[in-house]
């Protein structure tokens, strides 16, 4: 991985929006239940939220793991998950967001396990060091000792001009976003001074507004944003913002559909899924590619306890992210 990917990828663990309550419509709950317990996965580690499973095959092509950026619990769970999946499942291929190669973690084999391990659950609570990381360390560990014919391998998922694209539209996002806010809330006023009803089209689709700014819309909401686009309102101070946010999940959409290329081109050498962690919009996105194209695939999303320093942990390192690409890759010249 070059310099300015690692920079990139310690700044950016995995990905852009932060996790989102996801669960599948239409969907039996007796219908998660079963793939559960084939899966044979504990609950207290995590959630079959979604899936697309018939009984002729063993385990999934697929397994969507829905990430929660720099939450430490979350970052273990994730790990214990791989590693199940590599003993139960046959997993050796992960495909992580946030880097664009595969991921080489051989210098933690040379520290003494005595110091290993405290390390690592240091670097885990300060955000520095990811789920699938921290099973790739493990396993790397294990494979070493007793070297398998088939390896297991991390890659990233991402095209870097689109990665790039997208960090720079966060960062247009934010230049944006306060006076954008002020005038949501002016807009508010109004509503209020001519007794509009919050659950009117106009104040339902401000809300889809703020949200939008915020980056907070998840792939449904965000559809239906767009369908009732007619009903935004506009001002000098709200459309830069507007056309930022919207730029931003444009591109979210593209990567999403790229990190499901990339990890079909991967073929794996043994029968294993694939498993991709992925950020909370993605995981909706990418599910409902997968189930249009009649794809097997599970989406799990980790348990986690709440953590309030998460998001403002997240909010840092990602504008850290997109300040590092803005001054190290300069936009394409067209």
């Amino acid at each position: 991985m070059q310099k300015r990917e690692r920079v990139a990828w310690r700044c950016l663990l995995a990905g852009f929006l932060g996790f989102l309550p996801f669960s599948a419509g239409g969907l039996e709950s007796s219908e998660l239940s079963i793939a559960q317990k084939r899966l044979g996965l504990p609950e207290n580690l995590a959630r079959v939220t979604d899936v697309r499973w018939d009984s002729s095959q063993t385990v999934p092509t697929y397994i969507l793991v829905q990430d929660m950026h720099t939450h430490p619990q979350v970052q273990s769970r994730i790990a214990s998950l791989i590693v199940h999946g590599y003993q139960a499942w046959g997993v050796k291929k992960v495909f992580v967001e946030g880097a664009f190669t595969p991921l080489d973690l051989t210098v933690f084999h040379r520290i003494p396990d005595s110091t290993k391990s405290l390390l690592m659950e240091r670097l885990v609570k300060d955000g520095e060091l990811s789920g699938p990381e921290f099973a790739a360390v493990v396993l790397m560990d294990r494979e070493w000792r007793d070297p398998p014919v088939s390896p297991f391998q991390t890659f990233g998922m991402e095209d870097p001009t689109l990665y790039r694209d997208n960090m720079l539209a966060y960062r247009s996002v934010l230049a944006h976003r306060e006076r954008a806010l002020e005038a949501i809330l002016a807009i508010r006023r109004l509503h209020a001074a001519i007794q509009l009803l919050d659950t009117s089209p106009m104040s339902t689709q401000l809300s889809r507004v703020e949200a939008l700014i915020r980056l907070k819309l998840t792939p449904s909401e965000y559809e239906a944003y767009l369908k009732t686009k007619a009903q935004t309102p506009t001002s000098p101070d709200l459309t830069p913002a507007l056309k930022a946010a919207e730029e931003f999940y444009r591109l979210v959409q593209l990567r999403s559909r790229v990190f499901l290329m990339q990890a079909s081109r991967t073929v794996p050498a043994s029968a294993g899924p694939r498993v991709l962690v992925v950020g909370g919009f993605h995981t909706a996105a990418m599910a409902d590619i997968l189930r249009r194209s009649k794809a097997s695939y599970v989406v799990l999303s980790p348990v986690a306890g709440s953590d309030e320093n998460e998001e403002p942990i997240y909010e840092e390192r990602l504008q850290k992210t997109a300040n590092v690409l803005a001054q190290a890759i300069p936009p394409d010249s067209h």
